[in-house]
């Protein structure tokens, strides 16, 4: 008589044990269908059947005794041993999972009648007499050993400590009676999986933690209504169900819990959004290679096509971009069509799109593409020409005026788009009702950044080192309250006091209502979140604040009630120029010989202009600049822009360090210079 330990059952066993219980993070899901069967065993032309027979090898010859009996005594007996190794069940588990993935209505079988499948995946050329007499006995006490099946697996994925990753049977679930192990499991497909992480990332689970069921299904309605959220039909049937919905919601919060935080591709490699970058200075775009947390310092990417190079992703801190030797050049068909470039364990993905949104990016302080358009930030928006009139039409109804479409003249760095630049939506109102006439827009990305999940943004922080959500009085944060298509009636408990508030995909200012100092608890449709305020920071100053001055005799020393502050010693004789600089810069620095820096504000536009009526802001402003100025540095996010002043002036650079810190270090007449040099040797190649 066969056992557990040998035959088909064995190499079973063995096989499913490598696919789903190897070591890795991440949660565990043992979804089989006939597709993923092929995957686990390709030595055989039917792997459905092979598992079936591999199976009812163990079925006892007592016809007497429970279907399943045989396994579920080598299941005890193993229990008894050292338990290295999974429990012998993979087999009547998989099976269990694949008759559920094989439900469906065909006028023979409800989809709900999971025990017939359950006969057929059993006995696949059973008569139908056969397969009811099997069915009775699956619905009596023989399943009730595989229920006990899933619990040891359980616990066996438990008592590993994550070495084979977190487990998603719910143990503790009162619904999972039964058929529910199996059909929880079937619920997510690897797609899904995939998929989901996105979710988890919107949701900011790792940030915000594990929210509960009805939370967890609240945002997958929102997630899932623009086209570009879809996930599998099997997943929508079961989020609609007033059945299988509670069920999904458990099974989800649990895939929420053992989440790693990575994101990742349908095929199972860690994803990389990639984005899109525009310098509209330049009128250059190149793309952009994020590094998410738990990056790893250098990866490989297969080129597009066998014939092409591979693209070599490194690291150069402190940026948050890869540096990327090799990378395709932008074209509009990959814009169009989308793209996707695989490596060992990553896959780097562009999804198609005839229109795309940029937001300033703090990184290079140019543009590059985000999912959704921010509520009152500047935006750059092209549109294919197949889009470009609707999109158009919406921003001259929604949008602050402002906004122009931008020439891209003869060398267009977008060919076949329409460019809109200083694109700023305030106006809640005008943008739902211009998407309402244009709804196709939304699963385009044009509509207000999906927000599943209540959450702070802007305010006045304070001691980010103590903790997060600490702002000062008056300085509050606003609210994203969870959004749907249509604006929304939502409850909003403040401190105790209950509004009724609209949900646009806009931000609630919360200072408009003014809050007491302390801990301030904040109630959004059941979640919980706070925030405190306080008057300052209770960091206070500083160590050595205020405890240097300048005396009138130009002499730096300990402060002191006589000490008259005068700022710096200065040469009155040193003579004043002129260079005119960029506009739009986050910082102006001057850098002056001994490693001396000097900020430099830049001033509005010449009053002359606005009392005119004429609407200009010229692109540059003057800089006073003395003798002993070698550099006019500004910073663009992680990039600086430097111009060579003095004699020998007029060379432009670009830099990616710290240009302040290594400037001040030419102080240090030994080393200071050289470390210099260095950095603009590195930069000239």
């Amino acid at each position: 008589m066969a056992s557990v330990d040998e035959g088909r059952y064995a190499h079973w066993q063995t096989a499913l044990a490598g696919r789903f219980l190897a070591e890795r993070d991440g949660p565990v899901v043992l979804f089989v269908d006939d597709a993923e069967l092929a995957q686990v065993v390709s030595d055989v032309a039917d792997p459905g059947a092979d598992l079936a027979r591999a199976v009812l090898e163990m079925r006892p010859t007592d016809p007497d005794a429970d279907f399943f009996v045989k396994v579920a005594r080598a299941c005890r007996l193993w229990k008894r041993g050292d338990r290295t190794q999974p429990p012998p069940v993979l087999p009547v588990l998989a099976l269990s999972v694949l008759a559920a993935t094989r439900m469906h209505s065909d006028g023979h079988a409800l989809s709900t009648n999971y025990y017939l499948r359950l006969a057929e995946a059993l006995t696949p050329n059973a008569t139908p007499g056969q397969l009811d007499e099997l069915r009775s006995e699956m619905r009596g006490q023989s399943f009730l050993d595989v229920v006990e099946m899933w619990s040891t697996l359980h616990d066996w994925i438990v008592a590993q400590n994550g070495r084979v990753g977190a487990s998603t049977i719910r143990t503790d679930e009162n619904r999972l009676t039964r058929v529910g192990y199996p059909l929880s499991q079937a619920l997510l497909k690897r797609h899904d999986r995939a998929e989901l992480t996105r979710f988890f990332q919107a949701m900011r689970i790792k940030k915000l933690g594990v929210p509960d069921e009805e939370e967890i299904l609240r945002g997958l309605d929102m997630w899932t209504r623009p086209d570009r959220n879809q996930l599998s039909g099997t997943f929508m049937e079961a989020l609609r169900s007033e059945k299988l919905r509670p069920l999904l919601g458990s099974l989800v919060q649990a895939y929420a819990a053992a989440w790693d935080g990575l994101v990742l591709a349908v095929d199972g490699r860690r994803r990389l959004a990639l984005r899109l970058g525009l310098d509209l200075e330049r009128m250059t775009k190149r793309w952009l290679f994020p590094i998410e947390d738990g990056a790893v310092e250098v990866i490989t990417l297969k080129g597009l096509s066998a014939d092409q190079p591979p693209v070599i992703l490194s690291q150069r801190p402190p940026s948050r971009y890869y540096v990327a030797e090799g990378a395709p050049p932008v074209a509009p068909e990959l814009i169009m069509q989308g793209m996707r470039l695989r490596g060992e364990s990553f896959a780097a993905e562009f999804p198609k799109s005839p229109i795309l949104i940029f937001t300033r990016d703090p990184q290079t302080g140019d543009w590059s593409t985000t999912a959704g358009i921010a509520p009152f930030e500047h935006h750059v928006i092209a549109a294919a020409s197949s889009e470009s009139a609707s999109v158009e039409q919406l921003i001259g109804r929604a949008a602050a005026p402002g906004w122009l479409v931008r020439n891209q003249g003869r060398n267009a760095i977008l060919p076949g788009f329409k460019i809109f630049v200083d694109v700023r939506f305030t106006d809640p109102q005008l943008l739902a009702e211009a998407l309402r006439d244009a709804p196709h827009l939304r699963a385009h990305g044009v509509s207000p950044t999906l927000t599943p999940r209540a959450r702070f943004v802007r305010g006045l922080p304070l001691a980010r080192e103590i903790a997060q959500n600490i702002y000062m009085v008056g300085g509050e944060p606003d609210l994203f309250l969870p959004t749907d298509e249509e604006p929304r009636v939502v409850l909003l408990s403040l401190d105790g006091v209950e509004e009724v508030v609209i949900a646009s995909g806009f931000p609630f200012e919360i200072r408009r209502f003014p809050q007491r100092e302390g801990l301030i608890p904040v109630v959004v449709e059941g979640q919980e979140l706070s925030f405190t305020l306080l008057a300052e920071s209770p960091l206070g100053q500083p160590p050595g604040a205020h405890s240097l001055g300048w005396s009138d005799s130009g002499t730096l020393e300990a402060a002191s009630p006589e000490s008259t502050i005068i700022g710096a010693v200065v040469n009155p004789a040193s003579a004043r120029g002129a260079q005119l600089v960029r506009r739009g810069r986050d910082e102006t620095w001057l850098l002056h010989e001994g490693g001396v820096t000097e900020k430099c504000r830049e001033p509005g536009p010449p009053a002359f202009l606005k009392e005119t009526g004429f609407d200009y802001v010229p692109m540059h402003f003057e800089v006073a600049t003395s003798g002993s100025a070698r550099w006019v540095a500004q910073r663009k996010g992680g990039i600086w822009f430097l111009t060579e002043l003095g004699a020998g002036g007029g060379r432009e650079v670009n830099a990616d360090f710290d240009v302040l810190r290594t400037w001040a270090a030419t102080a240090d007449g030994a080393n200071g210079p050289a470390f210099w040099a260095l950095q603009m040797g590195l930069i000239n190649g």
